[in-house]
């Protein structure tokens, strides 16, 4: 007993080990007479003081206050935006103090008139030529290009956009590319293209246009815009051509080349509108995308834009508050772009020169036509199956998008490069610029728009 009592006496302290909160191992020790690990900490009085619960209900109640307030708001607008101003004024009467087209235009604005299917456009356009050695001996630049080369480079704006979009990408590309037209023009309804009225409205002859229907004439929807830009090709006498596409104008490119591959050597996708949504393969039972979020290009809009989507696909078919919805949209933008909160990176003559065509005569006419006659992205399976033709003509593809667009964002150009390869089109060039957004014509951070011209040259150069 006393042998057990003395080793007891001089048995050595326990040594336990555990993993602290930073992953390192710390040990302490203990023997039956006292603890020798850590000393303990303070009473709860000398530790960091918490809120007391009265201050904690407050800061709740602030946060639930200010999303109330900030739901209620984007409500409250709402309601104002797609029901009370669209229905403010039943009968809306032209707006006052605009002028025509031509009044608006440069020194070196062109225009030249075209028939789409018995409907008279004057379509104004700008155009930049270096002659080349050789020399042409057409004052308008109508000359002849070898098999390898191209009759001229032709742009297409976006929405709310105009020829103003490609004012310094034009001549550089002429300057890199001598014999090669550059030229951009005013797709109806924006810039200083004059308007056609809808159906039923008469424009002088008392007559209507039989190629039109559903308050819209046909130039406003994807095939007349795409029949447009081929018209403008004849009367301009150019056989082939590169189209470079921004936003909203990549859909209509991309259609003008599709209506006439023989005629396009390349298309310039930048910054491109074309929601292809997921391949058919990639589509669950019901038809839905079978990837979630958006993947590949497809685009699943949550409820609420969905019916808000639907209500003004409802007012747009309507003529007076339809007028009242694209006036208030407009004025809206204006708003914003003046105010800085748009574009802020604009200096003021530039903002002035986009907001120039809301001057022009039945502008607002015209953008309730377009609303009315777009696909709204909803050809997706007809464009993939369509897409072979620009293989089989040998048509070379260039898509250029910025990492930080979030109006058209990457995957819809991975999507679109995708479906050109799937097409079996042999030469796709794909350009991720990280620092760019949605304008890379405009934006100088960066060096973007030195870096987007440059890939446009290179491009033209090499056909």
């Amino acid at each position: 007993m006393r042998v057990a009592s003395s080793v007891a006496a001089h048995r050595p302290p326990r040594t336990s080990v555990r993993a602290s909160s930073s992953g390192r191992t710390t040990s302490s020790t203990s023997s039956p007479s006292r603890s020798v690990g850590p000393t303990r900490r303070p009473s709860h009085r000398h530790r960091a003081a918490s809120p007391p619960r009265a201050a904690k209900d407050d800061l709740l109640a602030d946060l639930v206050f200010a999303l109330a307030t900030q739901a209620r708001d984007k409500i409250q607008k709402d309601f104002n935006e797609l029901v009370v101003e669209p229905f403010a004024d039943p009968d809306p009467g032209p707006l006052p103090d605009l002028v025509p087209p031509s009044q608006l235009a440069d020194p070196d604005s062109k225009f030249v008139a075209v028939d789409v299917r018995g409907t008279r456009v004057v379509v104004h356009y700008k155009e930049h030529v270096v002659r080349d050695d050789l020399g042409d001996d057409d004052a308008d630049g109508k000359g002849s290009t070898d098999e390898h080369g191209v009759d001229a480079l032709v742009c297409l704006h976006g929405a709310n956009g105009s020829e103003f979009s490609f004012r310094r990408l034009l001549p550089r590309v002429a300057a890199a590319a001598p014999g090669t037209r550059c030229i951009a023009f005013d797709r109806p309804p924006y810039g200083l293209s004059t308007r056609p009225d809808p159906p039923g409205r008469s424009s002088g002859d008392g007559s209507e246009d039989a190629s039109s229907s559903s308050g819209v004439d046909f130039v406003y929807t994807a095939a007349g815009q795409a029949e447009l830009t081929l018209a403008l090709m004849d009367a301009l006498g150019i056989r082939t051509a590169a189209l470079l596409g921004h936003s909203a104008g990549a859909p209509v490119a991309l259609d003008t080349a599709l209506v006439a591959p023989e005629r396009v050597r390349s298309y310039i996708a930048v910054a491109p509108a074309v929601f292809l949504g997921d391949p058919p393969g990639e589509k669950d039972e019901d038809g839905t995308s079978a990837k979630k979020g958006g993947g590949g290009g497809g685009i699943k809009l949550p409820l609420d834009r969905q019916l808000r989507f639907a209500w003004f696909r409802f007012l747009v078919s309507q003529d007076g508050p339809g007028l009242n919805v694209v006036r208030g949209s407009v004025r809206r933008q204006m708003a914003a772009i003046e105010e800085g909160r748009t574009y802020a990176d604009l200096p003021p003559e530039t903002k002035a020169a986009y907001m120039r065509p809301t001057k022009a005569e039945n502008w607002d006419v015209g953008l309730l036509q377009l609303f009315r006659g777009g696909s709204f992205g909803g050809d997706g399976d007809r464009l993939r199956a369509e897409m072979p033709k620009l293989a089989a003509n040998g048509v070379k593809v260039a898509i250029v998008v910025g990492e930080k667009d979030r109006t058209t964002p990457p995957p819809l150009s991975e999507a679109l490069r995708d479906a050109c390869v799937d097409a079996g089109v042999g030469d796709v060039r794909y350009e991720l610029m990280p620092m760019a957004s949605h304008l890379p014509m405009e934006e100088e951070a960066g060096g973007v728009r030195e870096k987007f011209e440059a890939i446009v040259v290179d491009v033209v150069s090499a056909l």
